[in-house]
């Protein structure tokens, strides 16, 4: 499951997830209803799917949300800061 963006880390999974074969599955913030608050209704929808894994990458609010729904729910994590990332050449 991804918050279906077109680069970084959902870009990432995305390439990954067509490799293996496995389903992908982006939750886009069409539909969501928009508003300031549609990204952490997204997160929030993510999070209930009880994810037995996940793999958060820093950038926006919106992914330290995520960060903390993840911690707070015990699902075991892998937490990549923006200072531990590189930029593609």
């Amino acid at each position: 499951v991804t918050t279906a963006q077109d680069k970084g880390c959902d870009a990432i999974a995305a390439a990954w997830a067509a490799k293996t074969g496995t389903p992908l599955v982006a939750f886009s913030l069409a539909g969501m209803g928009g508003g300031k608050r549609a990204g952490f209704s997204r997160n929030e929808r993510m999070v209930a799917l009880r994810p037995v894994e996940a793999v958060v990458c820093e950038g926006s609010g919106l992914q330290s949300h995520l960060a903390r729904l993840v911690r707070a729910k015990g699902i075991p994590a892998h937490f990549f800061r923006a200072a531990d990332q590189r930029r593609a050449a």
